[in-house]
């Protein structure tokens, strides 16, 4: 089967397992696994081998694993990144929260702290964007702290340390009032949500979802412990859910943090939460 054949194909067959953007995802299979690209030939033919792996891929992705997941690798913010099962995988709507935070920011951060930092999408985009940093990137999960120290080096991040250790435990190990930046994605899912979620969300692992019965565990860890890691003038800028601006930014506000912003993405949707620490 020539690869255009196949290209088209593959989006058919991915359309009728009620893939939603078909074509899209198709172009990214296909180009994966067969190391072909747009501007192939129409006339190129693809050996079985490289089709058969293509059609275990598109049975997976049908199945409910994530395309990323598939792919083994993402890129954020022009930061490829590896990714896989049990790492959450990193999103547009997190853009929004990291642009928040350098529009806010005067000049370039000395100390940055990252909090349930993943696959490090977050650190590893600042580290890049301010290379005279230093990123402390902080995550519990030991498949994703692996995601995480393997994504430092395979961006030669040289100025993020990883720190396998638990946000809810660990803040009194860091001295206060000595970070210009405190940004993190926590997990902010309420927990009976959970079941109902798309089945390739369901995917990721629950750990990085799961935010407490009301969603606002991490955000109480935080404002609680880890806004006085901030010098003043300092800034936190923290990814929500939809419906959570008002009460994290209460919680921000109670303990010292001012000039409280909420920023939308790009469906409108409210995505970020941000403030200035006094």
């Amino acid at each position: 089967m020539t690869y255009r054949e196949l290209l088209k194909l593959t989006a058919v067959r991915l359309g009728e397992g009620g893939i939603a953007s078909p074509e899209a995802e198709a172009r990214e299979l296909t180009e994966h696994f067969t190391g072909f690209g747009r501007f192939t030939p129409r006339i190129t033919v693809v050996d079985d081998e490289k089709e058969n792996k293509l059609n275990e891929a598109v049975c997976r992705r049908i199945s409910g694993i994530p395309l990323q997941y598939i792919l083994g690798s993402w890129t954020f913010m022009d930061c490829p990144l590896f990714v896989g099962e049990g790492v959450l995988i990193p999103r547009d709507d997190t853009e929004v929260c990291v642009r928040e935070c350098i529009s806010r920011m005067g000049s370039s951060p000395r100390s940055i702290i990252d909090l349930c930092s993943g696959s490090g999408a977050i650190a590893v985009a600042l580290a890049k964007k301010y290379p005279g940093s230093r990123v402390a990137a902080v995550e519990f999960s030991p498949v994703a702290y692996d995601y995480l120290c393997r994504n430092i080096k395979a961006n030669n991040a040289l100025n993020v340390t990883a720190y396998h250790d638990d946000i809810t435990k660990c803040a009194s190990r860091f001295p206060d009032r000595e970070a210009d930046v405190l940004i993190s994605n926590p997990p902010y899912i309420r927990s009976a949500e959970i079941p109902g979620l798309q089945k390739e969300v369901q995917a990721e692992p629950e750990m990085a979802l799961d935010g407490g019965a009301d969603g606002l565990d991490f955000y109480r860890v935080i404002s609680q412990h880890w806004v006085r890691k901030v010098r003043p003038g300092g800034i936190i800028s923290l990814e929500i859910g939809e419906e959570q601006a008002e009460d994290v930014g209460a919680m921000l506000y109670s303990n010292g943090v001012r000039d409280i912003r909420t920023i939308k993405d790009i469906a409108g949707l409210d995505r970020t939460v941000s403030g200035v620490v006094q």
